[in-house]
């Protein structure tokens, strides 16, 4: 069964979240805040691909992400500043490490770098110790709220993008993205963006488990919420089997 996870998160210094904090979890990366003056390490080994994208007018160095935080800081004055948006989706578990990454390439480069955006993705393995086929491969996507030239970044925020309708944009961009994918690689396979109601499925949306209840469920602990996915995904298989069993009976091939 085809997996499809999109979510837009905002970093916003108001909340509590830190750019810096962000970029160094995303990546496994050691890096230093220059506005609140302290250092971050978010120490990890499932990190698969680390790319920093910026326009190709863009000064060199923010390929750096060192470099890329401090200019990100400095552009961003306000103390409840918002300094990025981030993005998490889910990658197919089907294709090799070289087709997520073209996916994740050709996304940016679509929706953020033409838009003169930077941006700094992660692909994280998502791995299910017990049986590699299961594992759940995604992305972060750190995305910046100005615009980035031959001078730095823009005094003025990138405000086109607070709309609401770009989130539909690149939720639909995601799976459109994949689907393409699945297609070059002679899969008959497809996702969608829309929601299950809308798909005609019975199917409820497999809840996503908060930084800190993956990484209990990681060492081995359970949570509330870990329960509660591994209850809704058997309720959705048993769904899945009484869908198939009903195909069957009516001579109807299901696909799922």
């Amino acid at each position: 069964m085809s997996n499809y996870h999109f979510e837009v998160k905002n970093i916003s210094r108001g909340k509590g979240r830190c750019i810096t904090s962000s970029m160094s979890y995303i990546c496994g990366r050691k890096l230093y805040d220059c506005y609140n003056k302290k250092s971050y390490f978010h120490q990890r080994n499932d990190v698969l691909y680390c790319e920093a994208y910026q326009p190709h007018d863009a000064s060199a160095q923010f390929s750096d992400l060192q470099c890329l935080c401090n200019a990100i800081n400095e552009a961003e004055k306000r103390y409840d500043s918002r300094a990025g948006r981030e993005i998490i989706a889910s990658l197919p578990n089907e294709l090799s490490l070289a087709e997520l990454i073209e996916i994740v390439d050709e996304y940016v480069e679509e929706y953020f770098i033409k838009q003169g955006l930077c941006a700094v993705a992660a692909i994280h393995e998502g791995r299910n110790e017990n049986d590699s086929s299961k594992n759940n491969p995604h992305t972060h996507i750190i995305v910046s709220t100005r615009t980035v030239g031959p001078d730095g970044f823009n005094e003025k925020k990138d405000r086109e993008h607070n709309k609401k309708m770009y989130v539909e944009i690149w939720r639909e961009g995601w799976a459109n993205i994949q689907n393409r994918a699945y297609e070059r690689n002679g899969l008959d396979i497809r996702v969608s963006h829309e929601s299950l109601e809308v798909q005609g499925t019975c199917r409820e949306p497999i809840p996503h488990l908060s930084r800190i209840d993956w990484q209990k469920e990681e060492r081995g602990e359970r949570t509330p919420a870990g329960d509660r996915k591994r209850e809704v995904k058997k309720q959705n298989k048993n769904i899945q089997k009484r869908q198939l069993k009903r195909g069957r009976e009516l001579g109807i091939e299901i696909s799922m």
